[in-house]
């Protein structure tokens, strides 16, 4: 049943590398929590539970939604997230009030297509 010359020649898959013209366009934003008590270090993947909870079940895997840094000193950090879906992270930052149990107010401070022009307002 085995035929001995289609095994001697098996075929590896090519792997390719998509074009910078494929891939999806990604911005960075940087943004800042306000709080009375400061936050931990896990606030920042609290809040993206909480907008990821926000954008939905279809939303949220196309925003491809990411946390890149976290200042827990001075509660900063920088989101990576789909180009197309920086508004909807805006409103979802104005309609967020509480990170865990902490009241809280997140305002943006810098939207870049590199990483680098942002993580200044981090450090």
């Amino acid at each position: 049943m085995n035929n001995p010359e289609s095994s001697k020649h098996k075929v590896k898959p090519k792997v390719t590398r998509l074009k910078p013209s494929e891939r999806d366009k990604e911005r960075y934003v940087a943004y800042e929590i306000a709080s009375k008590i400061p936050l931990g270090y896990g606030a920042d993947k609290v809040l993206i539970s909480e907008i990821n909870a926000l954008l939905g079940l279809f939303m949220a895997p196309k925003a491809n939604l990411a946390s890149m840094k976290y200042n827990p000193e001075k509660q900063r950090g920088i989101i990576r997230i789909n180009r197309k879906f920086v508004e909807y992270l805006r409103s979802c930052f104005a309609v967020t009030k509480h990170v865990g149990n902490q009241e809280v107010v997140i305002k943006t401070l810098k939207t870049s297509g590199m990483i680098d022009k942002v993580k200044k307002y981090v450090q």
